[in-house]
């Protein structure tokens, strides 16, 4: 049997062609793997994200409708103690009147 050139560089440049598109390939599903993956990440941190913003805005305005409470109650406090104060200086006025 006679060695021939042609067929065996044929041979090996088939035998790199192919080890080199299998490694490519490989390579690109990997690299699309870790892809979605970083995509799939991204949208469940979005999505916590949101969640956390929402909530923390459901706090705030909670807090905010407490807070208008509190408030209401101080003034209608202010305005009970202010109406007793009117009360005792006219019932002062009323009893320190100089007789005429």
């Amino acid at each position: 049997m006679k060695f021939d050139a042609s067929a065996a560089s044929f041979l090996l440049a088939f035998i790199g062609a192919l080890s080199g598109w299998i490694a490519w390939w490989h390579n690109k599903l990997k690299f699309e793997k870790q892809q979605a993956t970083q995509i799939a990440v991204a949208a469940a941190e979005k999505a916590l994200n949101d969640k956390r913003n929402f909530d923390h805005l459901v706090r705030n305005q909670a807090e905010i409708s407490k807070n208008i409470a509190y408030g209401f109650q101080d003034i209608e406090n202010q305005i009970a103690d202010q109406n007793n104060e009117l009360r005792e200086i006219k019932a002062w006025l009323i009893r320190c009147k100089p007789a005429e």
